[in-house]
């Protein structure tokens, strides 16, 4: 599964996805193990996308398509794995 990196701007009405790139990847079975946000996020953290302070930082969402990382405060998409592509 491709893990993305998110450009996106906020059009008062959310962010919409101004373009994304292949940052990395994810097995369908890794993919699958992750059992929480928090396990979710530490998968992030250990793969280098973000950091030990990003974890307060952040939240986890589900866009039925997407797991994306967002910033807690404002929304902002920041990295995705893209698990609709294999489902």
């Amino acid at each position: 599964m491709k893990v993305l990196s998110i450009d996106a701007w906020n059009d008062n009405n959310g962010w919409s996805w101004n373009n994304w790139f292949k940052v990395g990847e994810i097995s369908k079975a890794d993919f699958e193990a992750l059992k929480s946000d928090k396990e979710i996020a530490t998968w992030f953290k250990n793969n280098g996308f973000i950091t030990s302070n990003d974890m307060r930082q952040i939240m986890i969402e589900d866009d039925q398509y997407n797991i994306v990382i967002c910033e807690k405060k404002g929304g902002k998409p920041l990295f995705a794995i893209e698990y609709g592509a294999e489902y």
